[in-house]
């Protein structure tokens, strides 16, 4: 069984690491900016919806007031529900940074490494 690396679409030149793994880091950079994003997005129109949540929004004038009490309480439970979802999906993209950076530290410090051991001579390098 032969291994063969897939083609995507504009990753044709990306540098591969050893054994044909490769990471696009300004990609990488774009989904997390992405998911940064859309965690702050999601965060925005929660507030909106906890924001609109009660009888002014419904111009009630208090005869309805039992079942506007009753449609809020589900749609706030809903709303608190997925509360989370929006830090999550933001700390995501926050960690997905990290991770490159990290990455790219990394390959930086192991390419300054494999080139100090090649300007060394005797038993060391031996």
């Amino acid at each position: 069984m032969q291994f063969t690396r897939p083609q995507f679409a504009g990753h044709a030149n990306v540098p591969r690491m050893h054994g044909e793994l490769g990471i696009e880091h300004s990609g990488v950079d774009r989904a997390s900016l992405r998911l940064t994003e859309h965690g702050d997005e999601f965060v925005t129109a929660l507030a909106h919806l906890r924001e609109r949540a009660g009888s002014a929004s419904w111009g009630d004038d208090g005869l309805f007031g039992a079942f506007v009490a009753a449609y809020n309480r589900c749609a706030l439970t809903a709303v608190e529900a997925y509360a989370h979802l929006g830090g999550t999906v933001g700390g995501t993209g926050d960690a997905l940074a990290v991770a490159r950076r990290r990455v790219s530290d990394a390959e930086g410090d192991a390419g300054r490494q494999i080139a100090g051991a090649h300007d060394e001579t005797g038993r060391a390098w031996a």
